[in-house]
């Protein structure tokens, strides 16, 4: 037998030899290398590759069984210094604001009616003359008349209705405490009296007074203002009475009309003419809605008209 024969009939035999693991393993290789040898087959992805990662993860392999590498998770959880200190500060700035917010809400409800009170116990101490005027001198007088007496006067006015306006005739227009400018009682009357505090409108109303004329149906006058000093609706109407001349005025009806307000009304005659009077009060509280009015405050009202 030749050398050649020899080795072939070795190989058969190892060929024989092989266990079918070791054929089973061979065919599995071989199928692999076809695939990646092009055969329209996807390529074997690479061992321990992780396509998110920037490096491969190692891992260990026991038996059939393979583990990651655990060091990464073990690693202390510290963010930089920089992110740390812009942290820091972000919260030192929050915990700032928000004891700021706090302090003012605080203050606001807890201090601020304190505050409230003060200024309107300061607001019914100060001293504001009325400086009314007397309605029998001025019913003679025109529109114009009327206005320029009051100017001369050296009231500070507000024309609420000014002169010439009103196609039938007469004005309104409120006489100001000497404390607020005429800037800051407008801004207030456009507020409106009800959405004052009750300091803000003691302020506006105490030294004030309303004078409205109309001529619609004959000459008619109506001065209005409010009384923080009287005390009692009786001392009210007095006081109202006494600014005006009539304390020894003829009273020819009294009482309280079907409004709650009590009046006195009367006749008076001058060498300028004869006028019908009425002097009306009623509480402050119930013509203006403000909370923490004294109840000793009212709202008076003095009405003369020409007799026909």
């Amino acid at each position: 037998m030749t050398q050649e024969d020899n080795l072939r009939d070795a190989d058969e035999v190892n060929e024989a030899a092989l266990s079918p693991a070791e054929e089973a393993r061979r065919r599995k290789a071989s199928h692999s290398h076809g695939h990646a040898a092009g055969f329209g087959e996807p390529k074997a992805r690479r061992v321990n590759f992780n396509p998110l990662a920037r490096e491969p993860k190692s891992t260990v392999q026991i038996g059939d069984v393979r583990y990651f590498d655990g060091a990464e998770l073990s690693r202390p959880l510290e963010m930089p210094p920089r992110v740390r200190a812009i942290m820091l500060a972000a919260m030192a700035v929050a915990a700032i604001i928000g004891c700021v917010f706090l302090g003012q809400y605080l203050d606001q409800i807890m201090n601020e009616p304190i505050r409230q009170q003060q200024a309107l116990q300061e607001n019914l101490a100060r001293e504001s003359s009325y400086d009314f005027p007397l309605l029998a001198s001025l019913m003679p007088l025109s529109d114009e008349e009327v206005m320029g007496a009051l100017t001369e006067a050296g009231y500070t006015l507000y024309e609420r209705t000014p002169v010439g306006t009103d196609p039938d005739g007469g004005f309104e227009v409120i006489k100001l405490p000497a404390d607020v400018s005429l800037e800051e009682a407008g801004l207030m009357y456009v507020k409106g009296i009800d959405k004052l505090s009750a300091a803000d409108a003691v302020k506006l109303l105490k030294g004030a007074w309303t004078l409205t004329v109309s001529r619609k149906t004959g000459d008619d006058m109506r001065l209005r203002y409010a009384d923080f000093a009287s005390g009692t609706i009786e001392k009210a109407v007095q006081g109202a009475m006494q600014v005006e001349g009539l304390e020894n005025a003829e009273v020819t009806d009294s009482g309280v009309d079907d409004s709650g307000n009590t009046y006195q009304t009367g006749v008076i005659s001058t060498d300028n003419g004869t006028y019908n009077w009425r002097v009306s009060v009623i509480e402050l509280d119930e013509v203006y809605d403000i909370s923490g009015l004294p109840n000793t405050a009212f709202y008076v009202g003095i009405r003369f008209t020409a007799q026909a």
